[in-house]
């Protein structure tokens, strides 16, 4: 093993003990909430007599709790140093290379990754261009050639979903047989897949913002000239390829020029039922004391889950109010790009897409009207829609239909619309 991958080997089991640390912090507050709390029920039935009681009880339990924190914080100290101390005389494992690595660390990143980028860990995915392996892609020149050693004019950003990798758009296979990748099929017809991966745990904008710079660093640096862009995203990955379309508009940024098509496939642009009902969860816990610290532990999620409540893709949905208030949309939709199609595709579990049942749950997670951008109170404008029935969320990034619609839409001698 070289000294490069050992190094980078380290930082991934360094990147462990972060993480060890952050859950036992996590894992542990509820538990000694709710145990505090029903303690005090009890001790307050009996009285204001029993209060030296209650005070020599907390006096007891509290250390148990701080010494299972102090156990953690320890541990995960000692994971890091260890790996650190390691790196440089011995071969260490990598943690985070192999799919279901990656699968980990992208879960972890998209449940906590807002806390892990504050506490600057290893274990927070940085953003960038990974190769059909995997690995990390440089942004200048001689990297981007070497990487591509093909590159076409026409370039196709593949972004996504919440806890997902880049992996997500390789084939798929199953029992049932085999799926292909989406990247597969769009080169042939001659665009050059970029695939990204990126901490799903942080602010869509801020993705957002990070995508339009990545891309304003690749086409100065493309072998080249860039003449096309197209940028598709699945689940939250349809919200960051938007809000990177109006960062790099607002921004003035010159790759804007060259961007024709942005597709969604099951994307929330209205917001998920799920994340509202985590919200609501949390909300509904909070009235009780035996329950509140349940709900400050849903509270601890990511502010990237908590964007996906009603589709937030701009700073300015979020900047300044409280993630945590009861269903309250501060959302403001943004008008659609110039010059730019927007194109959703959401899917509804019925084998017929406007099957009553299907309009209602839609893929499990995000139902039909938010995949398509269309609201009762709000709306976010697409040239095309299409719904697709019999899928569940995960679906959409291997069936035929959807790739074949997607085709259809970014390739210009045979484009057709449905709406």
């Amino acid at each position: 093993m070289s000294s490069k991958v050992s190094q980078s080997a380290g930082q991934d089991w360094k990147g462990l003990g972060d993480l060890i640390d952050l859950a036992t912090q996590r894992l542990t507050a509820p538990v000694e909430g709710i145990h505090d709390a029903i303690a005090d029920r009890w001790f307050g039935v009996a009285g204001r007599r029993v209060a030296p009681a209650r005070n020599a009880y907390r006096a007891l339990t509290a250390p148990v709790f701080n010494s299972v924190r102090l156990t953690g914080s320890t541990l995960g100290t000692a994971v890091g140093l260890g790996a650190i101390a390691v790196a440089g005389r011995k071969d260490l494992r990598p943690l985070w290379r192999s799919p279901r690595g990656s699968g980990i660390q992208a879960f972890f990143n998209a449940l906590w990754g807002d806390e892990l980028e504050r506490r600057g860990s290893t274990m927070s995915i940085e953003f960038g261009l990974r190769d059909a392996g995997g690995e990390p892609v440089g942004l200048d020149a001689d990297s981007l050639a070497r990487a591509f050693a093909e590159p076409s004019s026409r370039l196709i950003v593949l972004v996504h979903g919440l806890g997902e990798t880049e992996r997500c758009w390789q084939p798929q296979t199953s029992e049932e047989g085999s799926a292909p990748g989406l990247a597969d099929l769009l080169i042939s017809d001659s665009f050059t897949p970029l695939l990204v991966r990126y901490n799903t745990g942080r602010h869509v904008s801020d993705n957002g913002v990070a995508l339009a710079a990545l891309l304003s660093e690749v086409t100065d640096n493309w072998p080249v000239p860039v003449e096309e862009i197209a940028l598709v995203g699945h689940s939250m990955g349809g919200l960051v390829a938007r809000s990177a379309v109006h960062a790099g508009q607002d921004a003035g940024q010159a790759w804007m020029s060259a961007v024709r098509h942005v597709v969604a496939l099951g994307s929330p642009h209205l917001g998920s039922p799920v994340e509202k009902g985590a919200n609501i969860a949390a909300w509904g816990l909070g009235l009780v004391p035996e329950s509140r610290p349940l709900g400050e532990f849903i509270n601890n999620r990511s502010v990237g889950i908590k964007d996906l409540r009603y589709g937030a893709v701009s700073e300015e949905d979020w900047l300044g109010f409280d993630p945590d208030e009861l269903l309250n949309d501060f959302v403001v939709d943004l008008p659609p790009p110039k010059g730019v199609d927007q194109h959703f595709i959401a899917g509804v579990i019925t084998a017929e897409p406007t099957h009553p049942v299907g309009a209602l749950v839609g893929d499990l997670i995000v139902r039909v009207g938010s995949g398509t951008g269309r609201g009762r109170r709000r709306r976010v404008d697409a040239n095309d829609v299409q719904v697709v029935g019999g899928k569940r969320h995960p679906d959409l990034l291997h069936d035929a239909a959807v790739h074949e619609q997607v085709h259809a839409w970014l390739t210009p001698d045979t484009r057709s619309t449905t709406v």
